[in-house]
This record gives C-alpha cells, structure tokens and sequence, in this order.
C-alpha cells in the first residue's frame, strides 16, 4: 500500500513540475513580446513623419524567420523610406550571421488613417532591421 501512496506522490510531482515548465516558458515568451513591442514604439516613435498622431491598436504574436535574404531587406529599407510614413535616413541594425529575424506586425492610425506595418527584429529583439510598411 506505502508502495501506491510512493508512486501516486511521484506522479503528482511530475505534473506539477510540468506545469512550473509550462508556466516558465509563457513568461519567457510573454518578456520575449513585451521586448520586441518596445523595440518597434520606440522605433517608430523616432522615425514615423507624424509619430506624434501615432496610436497604435494592436500587435502580433512574435514570430520568426531565417528565410529574408539580404536583398529583400535592402529593398523593404528602401520601400519605407519613399513611402512617405517615414523619415528619411533611418538607422537600422544588421541581421546578425546566423540571419534570424523575428517578426511582428503593428496596427496602428495615424489620424485617422488606419495602418499596418510587419518589423523585421535582430535576435536581441531590441534592434529593428527592416520594416515593411502593408
């Protein structure tokens, strides 16, 4: 009987040492968001033409690609800047080697103009890339 009460006890510690694990990795995931939502504010904060009619009304979850070629972003970099939305001669970081971007989309009004634009974040999540204005 002590033999069931041992087994059910090691059980029970298994799903509770799951459920920490689980716990664990959505707060690391929401910092993670809350890291990359920061970056892009502070992003367009500086660069958008009008940033100061900027509300923005949603954002993404963060997801991740290594498939943007250097190409693309220096064809998105420049997409931005002739769009009007923003200033010119942003400063962006560089994708680092391994060529890991992470992604999030913003929606936002500048007025009363609704927008939408997807960042191109480096792995910090702190740097932003290339932005692709929708």
């Amino acid at each position: 009987s002590s033999g069931n009460i041992e087994g059910s006890a090691r059980e029970m510690m298994k799903h509770i040492y799951l459920i920490i694990g689980v716990m664990l990795l959505l707060v690391s995931c929401n910092g993670r968001q809350h890291t990359a939502e920061n970056a892009v504010v502070e992003f367009m904060a500086e660069n958008l033409s009008n940033a100061k009619d900027m509300k923005i009304t949603n954002f993404s979850r963060l997801d991740s690609t290594n498939k943007v070629k250097d190409s693309v972003i220096v064809a998105l970099r420049s997409n931005a800047e002739t769009s009007g939305r923003y200033k010119k001669g942003m400063r962006y970081a560089q994708p680092s080697a391994r060529k890991m971007l992470y992604i999030v989309r913003v929606s936002y009004k500048l007025g009363e103009a609704e927008c939408s634009d997807t960042y191109y974040l480096d792995e910090s999540l702190e740097k932003v890339v290339a932005v692709k204005n929708n």
